[in-house]
């Protein structure tokens, strides 16, 4: 379509001023046909400022698009963006099994309806007011996997990113896939190695992660602990872009936790007492570190403990 066309054609030439005559020349249309475009452009939530003896200038656009999100990534992914959902990462690994094709693809939603977190937890996933995303990397390296290593990676790239957009937000980690603001949850990241069921090996990573940008209207159970970023509207695509680019930077070096020091600055938990669910037990103490290895270091005034895996389920602040 000759609107895919523009689209493209202003996306190529970002934040410069374009005549319509220019636009016309170069789609072979009218320029009442550009104006129309560009109407139809801005109905779908583009933004394009337009000056006398200028012409045109594309600003951006803050609904999601895939064509914006994939121009800004460094890496070579398939970009799906879908109005509604049932899970990112349940797609995205459906998606990996039926097509066997070994690319990176990502999968983004304005909503969920079976959004889920760590231990098959419903994550609350409303329309329009999160970003809830998956990224499928292929990986075929089952030994040298360390989950915990790669989730903790994660929450410092979407941390980052995320500061970035929102410089005067404090963002802080919790153990070990949480991203708080003002003591409530506002980032939740799940990790998940899909296998390949006939190889009897790994075929990808799934990174799901989902972020409350301004969603207030939370269930009654969840108003104690979930939050929300900011009021104030951002460049969507421009945060996926971020997030995404980010993560390939880390991700091929990530076994050497080099990120760690950047952890433990951004975590809330340490020299409190909290509680870890590690489904064999509940350990107790006061936090005093994280290690090279992602594991939680806690004192339970007699002895130190290392939690390789688990929930802190309780934080006394």
């Amino acid at each position: 379509m000759k609107t895919d066309q523009l689209l493209q054609w202003f996306i190529d030439h970002k934040e410069e001023w374009i005549s319509g005559n220019q636009l016309a020349t170069q789609l072979n249309v009218s320029r009442t046909m550009i104006w129309k475009m560009i109407k139809r452009l801005k109905d779908d939530g583009h933004q394009i400022a337009s000056k006398t003896n200028l012409g045109y200038k594309y600003l951006g656009n803050n609904e999601l698009n895939a064509a914006l999100i994939k121009d800004g990534l460094q890496k070579d992914y398939e970009v799906i963006v879908k109005k509604e959902i049932t899970s990112t990462n349940s797609y995205a690994k459906q998606l990996n099994d039926e097509k066997r094709d070994n690319k990176r693809r990502l999968i983004i939603a304005e909503k969920q309806t079976q959004g889920y977190g760590r231990r098959g937890r419903h994550f609350y996933s409303p329309d329009k007011t999160g970003l809830y995303m998956s990224m499928v990397v292929p990986f075929h390296d089952g030994k040298h996997l360390n989950p915990g290593l790669l989730t903790t990676m994660t929450a410092v790239v979407v941390a980052k990113a995320l500061q970035k957009m929102y410089p005067e937000v404090d963002f802080a980690v919790k153990w070990i896939n949480d991203i708080y603001v003002n003591n409530k949850k506002v980032v939740g990241i799940l990790t998940e190695l899909v296998m390949d069921a006939e190889l009897m090996q790994p075929s990808a990573i799934v990174v799901g992660i989902g972020i409350n940008l301004t969603t207030k209207a939370v269930p009654e159970e969840l108003r104690d602990k979930v939050g929300y970023i900011s009021d104030k509207p951002i460049d969507k695509n421009k945060l996926v872009d971020l997030i995404v680019n980010n993560f390939e930077d880390e991700f091929p070096n990530y076994l050497s936790a080099d990120f760690i020091d950047d952890y433990q600055k951004m975590s809330f938990l340490d020299g409190k007492q909290v509680q870890v669910d590690t489904l064999q037990q509940t350990v107790s103490g006061t936090v005093t570190g994280i290690d090279k290895q992602g594991h939680l270091l806690l004192n339970d005034g007699k002895k130190d403990i290392v939690v390789s895996n688990g929930e802190v389920v309780k934080v006394h602040f």
